[in-house]
């Protein structure tokens, strides 16, 4: 078993310090050992689907991955899906992948929450598949305002501000409020539609106590990707959509990265310690060919 532990980011905000124990099937790269390769965290919402991603060429991609030996591992704060629903949708668009080469936000939430409570009693703000992932692995989600150790805030298409009052009165009962991650929007097909982001605010103006982050910027989310595929740190290009969750987060722990303009920061300029911007994810083969010439 290997623990991670979260730093404090420097946004403004605060967070609980916490570990994040890493129980997934690893393969078998030692870990420390410099690679000979390039290895990849990749973005999936607003780089593989949804946004302006090239969808079509997207499966060819991998393939290239594949073909050259660089290993890849998908990382995401989407929190709507587990790692096999994820599966099944890439697998309709044609992408070939393991349920192991996935690692949503959703599951770091629940591994959190098992290591820190076994079984949690959560008033979830966040919609059906992320109850049942919760419930699977034996925590009790509830809707209704009663006794709780943890507040669970994922995505949902339509949060109301009810939830986030009793969401308050629930924090200042001594339930740990825990949002798996802030960012401000996310990409639906066409529409660009709010995040989690908003919510967080408004519970932290209300609470005393600090909000638990667990995905994407935060640098222990990334030290259990690397964990988990057995990546060396100094070898990973995180590849992604947003500048504040992708680019921002990778460059905080340590990584290499690569900006994708499909998603959120499609205007946006390179900031500083990224590696470098491409107009999609089909223009990674191309990139890899002169970094990294066979």
């Amino acid at each position: 078993m290997n623990r991670v532990a979260l730093q404090p980011d420097d946004t403004g905000s605060q967070y609980h310090d916490f570990t994040l124990d890493v129980r997934l099937r690893r393969p078998q790269i030692r870990l420390g050992r410099a690679l000979s390769t390039p290895s990849f965290l990749i973005d999936i919402d607003g780089v593989l689907y949804g946004g302006s991603a090239p969808v079509a060429k997207g499966p060819g991609v991998l393939t290239y991955l594949r073909g050259r030996g660089f290993p890849f591992l998908l990382v995401t704060n989407t929190s709507r899906m587990s790692a096999s629903d994820i599966q099944e949708k890439l697998a309709g668009l044609g992408y070939q992948v393991d349920a192991d080469e996935i690692l949503p936000v959703s599951l770091a939430a629940v591994e959190y929450l098992t290591q820190k409570f076994d079984a949690a009693r959560c008033f979830l703000i966040g919609d059906d598949s992320l109850a049942r992932l919760l419930e699977e692995h034996g925590h009790t989600v509830s809707r209704k305002e009663e006794s709780a150790d943890a507040v669970v805030i994922g995505q949902s298409l339509w949060a109301d501000f009810g939830e986030i009052d009793i969401a308050r009165r629930l924090a200042l009962q001594g339930a740990e409020v825990i949002a798996l991650h802030r960012d401000a929007i996310w990409p639906d097909g066409d529409v660009t539609r709010i995040g989690l982001g908003p919510i967080v605010a408004a519970i932290e103006s209300v609470i005393d106590d600090a909000v638990t982050v667990i995905g994407k910027p935060q640098r222990a989310f990334f030290d259990a990707a690397l964990s988990r595929a057995g990546f060396a740190r100094a070898d990973t290009i995180m590849i992604g959509d947003s500048i504040a969750s992708d680019i921002d987060g990778a460059i905080n722990a340590d990584l290499r990265s690569l900006l994708v303009r499909t998603g959120n920061s499609a205007t946006e300029s390179v900031p500083k310690g990224c590696d470098g911007a491409l107009d999609s994810i089909a223009d990674l083969p191309h990139w890899c060919d002169g970094e990294f010439p066979d």
